[in-house]
């Protein structure tokens, strides 16, 4: 899962177009990730190395989600 946007977020990095992505599908993918990554968090409070694993990846595909969502939410303003 943690790579699974990073093409999307390229292709949008090079053009600029997000017009054929769901704003509503994004928000939601993009809060699952976060639910994710902030339990990750949480696991990682009791145990450092039992949470690593999640918040890595979790908050790795988080970053090229909000990217995304970022760039769809700019262009339905614009």
């Amino acid at each position: 899962m943690a790579v699974c946007q990073v093409p999307q977020a390229i292709r949008i990095l090079r053009t600029r177009d997000t017009s054929s992505i769901s704003l509503t599908m994004q928000v939601i993918l993009t809060a699952g990730i976060l639910f994710w990554f902030v339990s990750g968090i949480i696991l990682s409070v009791r145990d450092f190395w039992e949470g690593v694993p999640m918040w890595l990846s979790n908050g790795f595909c988080l970053i090229s989600c909000l990217y995304i969502l970022i760039m769809c939410i700019y262009n339905k303003i614009k």
